[in-house]
């Protein structure tokens, strides 16, 4: 099972830290820590630059995103979206200040979902904390050479 940590970011931080991945993915890392030091601090900074998660809208919005699509069973309860197709499944929990992704089999069904929570809102900041690997689902500096 592959699971991921997506963490909407404030517009600012978003834009200017975008070409630095590694300054939001370490402020991450030691907010998972809950033993550390600091982390009353940490957890004061990752409240700061982060917005709460509109878990309706998006809900609706992945529900919305996957109508119509053939052979996708699409699950609802509360703040939690299961989506199935041949053998994979896809699903999200959601809560004020995150969403975990946990995703089985093929990578289909999980890269439609990251890519409709893309084009919903472009500020996610993802984090797979089994390898280590994080990033923002899509880049403001992309964003910035196509209207820039």
């Amino acid at each position: 099972m592959r699971t991921y940590e997506l963490y909407s970011i404030k517009e600012p931080f978003w834009t200017h830290y975008g070409a630095r991945p590694e300054m939001i993915g370490g402020l991450l890392k030691e907010y998972k820590h809950k033993e550390h030091v600091y982390y009353k601090e940490i957890e004061k900074q990752v409240r700061y630059i982060t917005n709460l998660m509109p878990v309706l809208e998006v809900r609706e919005y992945l529900r919305d995103g996957f109508e119509g699509l053939p052979r996708f069973r699409v699950f609802m309860r509360g703040s939690l979206l299961v989506c199935q197709q041949n053998g994979s499944e896809a699903a999200l929990c959601m809560n004020d200040h995150l969403m975990i992704l946990h995703a089985n089999g093929p990578y289909k069904i999980e890269h439609l979902v990251l890519k409709l929570l893309a084009t919903y809102d472009s500020r996610y900041f993802i984090t797979n904390s089994e390898n280590g690997h994080y990033n923002w689902l899509k880049s403001p500096v992309e964003d910035q050479r196509k209207f820039g």
